[in-house]
């Protein structure tokens, strides 16, 4: 029997409302049985006749599936690019990772934005989240790369700023930046950018060395140039 709640997401990705007939391929007393049980659990909502999921019910239910075993792929191509974001962040949290999203900083050149900002005891890891499938150009994805090294290479020159994260000893650390995808792309390093499907996120983390020498690795100076954060 398909996973009804697979088709949750796919229902409510356009629209965050459905009743029972949008839910008519599947036998209806399992259906009633399953809504429930999610709704007990605080993933839907019910209200009028109509199960409703805001942006954060949809994210939890997407964690949810992840934690069972579901493939990540899968389930991160039916949610939406904030979605995507909040998603990822999660994942590494559970991780072990302390996380901050969306980091606006502004250097000397103008304002960066992190999308993920990632850091354990070992890695400090600046994530640029893509909704990227396949098929993509070698030339785009360097191009993509080589932004992620400027943005986190900006991020280095911000010492005071990773001190206020709370990040131990920052001027001894260095900054790895990350691009992670939902696609399986030809191309796994780019300019010693890894670029991660999110099937392959776990794996990723677990098989993070800081002796990898391909792996383009930034130094956090003592002392970087002063700016604002935004």
């Amino acid at each position: 029997m398909p996973d009804i709640r697979l088709r949750l997401l796919e229902l409510t990705r356009s629209d965050p409302g459905l009743n029972m007939e949008d839910l008519a391929t599947t036998p209806k007393g399992s259906v009633e049985t399953e809504l429930a049980e999610l709704r007990r659990h605080g993933i839907v909502s019910y209200s009028h006749g109509v199960w409703t999921m805001d942006e954060m019910q949809r994210v939890k239910l997407a964690e949810q599936l992840i934690h069972e075993g579901k493939d990540p792929k899968k389930v991160a191509r039916l949610l939406g690019w904030q979605e995507f974001e909040d998603f990822v962040q999660h994942i590494l949290f559970e991780n072990g990772f302390q996380t901050q999203k969306h980091l606006i900083f502004k250097t000397r050149s103008g304002r960066r934005e992190i999308d993920v900002l990632a850091w354990n005891d070992t890695f400090t890891l600046a994530v640029d989240c893509k909704q990227w499938r396949n098929g993509l150009s070698t030339g785009r994805m360097r191009k993509a790369a080589q932004a992620q090294i400027e943005r986190a290479t900006s991020l280095a020159w911000r010492p005071e700023l990773l001190h206020r994260l709370k990040l131990d000893n920052p001027e001894r650390r260095s900054i790895t930046p990350v691009i992670l995808a939902l696609g399986e792309l030809r191309d796994r390093l780019v300019d010693g950018v890894p670029v991660v499907p999110v099937s392959k996120l776990l794996s990723f983390l677990y098989g993070l060395s800081p002796l990898d020498d391909n792996i383009k690795r930034l130094k956090v100076p003592q002392h970087g140039p002063q700016s604002r954060l935004a």
